[in-house]
Protein backbone atom coordinates (compact mmCIF):
# COMPACT_ATOMS: atom_id res chain seq x y z
CA UNK A 1 0.00 0.00 0.00
CA UNK A 2 1.50 3.49 -0.61
CA UNK A 3 1.61 6.22 1.66
CA UNK A 4 -1.35 7.64 0.76
CA UNK A 5 -3.30 4.60 1.18
CA UNK A 6 -2.30 3.86 4.23
CA UNK A 7 -2.78 7.86 5.54
CA UNK A 8 -6.33 7.42 3.69
CA UNK A 9 -7.47 3.89 5.83
CA UNK A 10 -6.16 5.54 9.48
CA UNK A 11 -8.52 8.25 8.57
CA UNK A 12 -11.45 6.06 7.69
CA UNK A 13 -10.82 4.09 10.91
CA UNK A 14 -10.09 7.41 12.80
CA UNK A 15 -13.18 7.59 14.64
CA UNK A 16 -13.03 4.43 15.73
CA UNK A 17 -9.66 3.17 16.56
CA UNK A 18 -9.08 5.54 19.23
CA UNK A 19 -12.60 5.27 20.99
CA UNK A 20 -12.52 3.83 24.72
CA UNK A 21 -15.55 1.68 23.95
CA UNK A 22 -13.72 -0.06 20.70
CA UNK A 23 -10.11 0.11 22.43
CA UNK A 24 -11.97 -2.12 25.65
CA UNK A 25 -11.41 -5.15 22.91
CA UNK A 26 -8.16 -5.00 23.61
CA UNK A 27 -9.47 -6.71 27.06
CA UNK A 28 -10.73 -10.24 25.17
CA UNK A 29 -8.89 -12.51 23.80
CA UNK A 30 -10.09 -13.72 19.40
CA UNK A 31 -8.63 -16.35 17.96
CA UNK A 32 -5.71 -16.22 20.05
CA UNK A 33 -5.06 -12.48 19.68
CA UNK A 34 -6.89 -9.44 20.85
CA UNK A 35 -10.51 -8.62 19.49
CA UNK A 36 -9.29 -5.59 18.14
CA UNK A 37 -6.22 -6.84 16.46
CA UNK A 38 -8.47 -9.28 14.82
CA UNK A 39 -11.01 -6.50 13.68
CA UNK A 40 -7.79 -3.88 12.89
CA UNK A 41 -6.52 -6.64 10.72
CA UNK A 42 -9.97 -7.43 9.15
CA UNK A 43 -10.50 -4.10 8.28
CA UNK A 44 -7.10 -3.67 6.74
CA UNK A 45 -7.55 -6.46 4.20
CA UNK A 46 -11.13 -5.30 3.40
CA UNK A 47 -9.87 -1.86 2.91
CA UNK A 48 -7.22 -3.22 0.16
CA UNK A 49 -9.94 -5.80 -1.32
CA UNK A 50 -12.72 -3.30 -1.57
CA UNK A 51 -11.23 -0.26 -2.84
CA UNK A 52 -9.15 -2.47 -5.52
CA UNK A 53 -12.20 -3.43 -6.99
CA UNK A 54 -13.70 0.15 -6.50
CA UNK A 55 -16.96 -0.66 -4.11
CA UNK A 56 -18.05 1.54 -0.94
CA UNK A 57 -14.37 1.04 0.54
CA UNK A 58 -15.39 3.64 3.59
CA UNK A 59 -18.29 1.61 4.54
CA UNK A 60 -16.97 -1.47 4.04
CA UNK A 61 -13.49 -0.89 5.94
CA UNK A 62 -15.43 0.65 8.86
CA UNK A 63 -17.76 -2.48 9.34
CA UNK A 64 -15.56 -4.19 9.27
CA UNK A 65 -13.21 -2.56 12.45
CA UNK A 66 -17.07 -2.97 13.95
CA UNK A 67 -17.97 -6.30 12.96
CA UNK A 68 -16.91 -8.26 16.48
CA UNK A 69 -17.98 -5.05 18.44
CA UNK A 70 -18.61 -6.76 21.61
CA UNK A 71 -16.99 -7.42 24.71
CA UNK A 72 -18.52 -8.95 27.71
CA UNK A 73 -21.95 -9.54 27.00
CA UNK A 74 -21.26 -12.98 25.52
CA UNK A 75 -17.95 -13.88 27.45
CA UNK A 76 -19.51 -16.69 29.93
CA UNK A 77 -21.90 -18.28 26.99
CA UNK A 78 -20.40 -21.65 26.67
CA UNK A 79 -22.49 -22.55 23.46
CA UNK A 80 -20.01 -21.72 20.65
CA UNK A 81 -22.86 -21.95 18.19
CA UNK A 82 -24.91 -19.83 20.12
CA UNK A 83 -22.13 -17.13 20.58
CA UNK A 84 -21.53 -17.33 16.78
CA UNK A 85 -25.04 -16.39 15.62
CA UNK A 86 -25.79 -13.92 18.63
CA UNK A 87 -23.12 -12.06 18.32
CA UNK A 88 -23.15 -10.11 14.70
CA UNK A 89 -26.63 -8.42 16.54
CA UNK A 90 -24.42 -7.52 19.62
CA UNK A 91 -22.29 -5.38 17.69
CA UNK A 92 -24.73 -3.90 15.63
CA UNK A 93 -26.62 -2.86 18.92
CA UNK A 94 -22.55 -1.47 20.39
CA UNK A 95 -21.82 0.31 17.42
CA UNK A 96 -25.12 1.88 16.86
CA UNK A 97 -24.38 3.10 20.71
CA UNK A 98 -21.59 5.21 20.01
CA UNK A 99 -21.70 5.18 15.90
CA UNK A 100 -23.70 6.17 13.31
CA UNK A 101 -23.79 3.40 10.67
CA UNK A 102 -25.69 3.27 7.44
CA UNK A 103 -27.39 0.53 5.79
CA UNK A 104 -24.60 -1.42 4.07
CA UNK A 105 -22.88 -0.99 7.52
CA UNK A 106 -25.27 -2.50 9.68
CA UNK A 107 -25.34 -5.26 6.81
CA UNK A 108 -21.89 -6.19 6.73
CA UNK A 109 -22.24 -6.66 10.80
CA UNK A 110 -25.28 -8.12 11.02
CA UNK A 111 -24.20 -10.78 8.09
CA UNK A 112 -20.41 -11.49 8.56
CA UNK A 113 -21.42 -15.21 9.99
CA UNK A 114 -23.59 -16.50 7.20
CA UNK A 115 -24.76 -19.15 7.15
CA UNK A 116 -24.60 -19.45 10.55
CA UNK A 117 -26.73 -16.46 11.30
CA UNK A 118 -29.18 -17.25 8.63
CA UNK A 119 -29.04 -13.79 7.49
CA UNK A 120 -27.62 -13.64 4.13
CA UNK A 121 -25.26 -10.62 2.81
CA UNK A 122 -27.11 -8.25 0.63
CA UNK A 123 -24.00 -6.42 -0.53
CA UNK A 124 -20.88 -7.82 -2.13
CA UNK A 125 -18.91 -5.58 0.39
CA UNK A 126 -20.37 -7.75 3.04
CA UNK A 127 -19.64 -10.71 1.47
CA UNK A 128 -16.39 -9.43 1.51
CA UNK A 129 -15.76 -8.75 5.20
CA UNK A 130 -17.48 -12.01 5.67
CA UNK A 131 -15.03 -13.79 3.49
CA UNK A 132 -12.08 -12.10 5.01
CA UNK A 133 -13.11 -12.14 8.75
CA UNK A 134 -12.84 -16.21 8.01
CA UNK A 135 -9.95 -16.07 6.40
CA UNK A 136 -8.44 -13.54 8.83
CA UNK A 137 -9.79 -16.38 11.82
CA UNK A 138 -8.35 -19.31 10.52
CA UNK A 139 -5.00 -17.74 9.98
CA UNK A 140 -5.15 -16.28 13.91
CA UNK A 141 -6.04 -19.55 14.92
CA UNK A 142 -3.57 -21.43 12.76
CA UNK A 143 -0.53 -18.64 13.98
CA UNK A 144 -1.54 -19.38 17.94
CA UNK A 145 -2.05 -22.92 17.92
CA UNK A 146 1.55 -22.91 16.12
CA UNK A 147 2.87 -21.05 18.86
CA UNK A 148 1.66 -22.99 21.60
CA UNK A 149 2.61 -26.22 20.31
CA UNK A 150 6.20 -24.92 19.70
CA UNK A 151 5.92 -23.47 23.55
CA UNK A 152 5.04 -26.95 24.63
CA UNK A 153 7.81 -28.53 22.54
CA UNK A 154 10.40 -26.39 24.10
CA UNK A 155 9.48 -27.03 27.85
CA UNK A 156 8.52 -31.17 27.01
CA UNK A 157 12.42 -30.67 25.25
CA UNK A 158 14.22 -28.58 28.51
CA UNK A 159 12.05 -31.31 30.89
CA UNK A 160 13.45 -34.46 28.98
CA UNK A 161 17.53 -32.69 29.05
CA UNK A 162 16.58 -32.18 32.92
CA UNK A 163 15.77 -35.59 33.26
CA UNK A 164 18.88 -37.22 30.87
CA UNK A 165 21.28 -34.89 33.19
Amino acid sequence: MTRRDINEFYNILDEYINHPKVLEMKGYAHHGIQRYDHCFRVAYHTYKVTKFLKLNYQSATKAAMLHDFWTDELEQEKNCLKRYRVHPSIAIENAKKYFSLNEMEEDIIGSHMFPLTFKPPRYLESWIVDFVDNVASVYEKYCSTKAEVKSLANVVALLFISILK
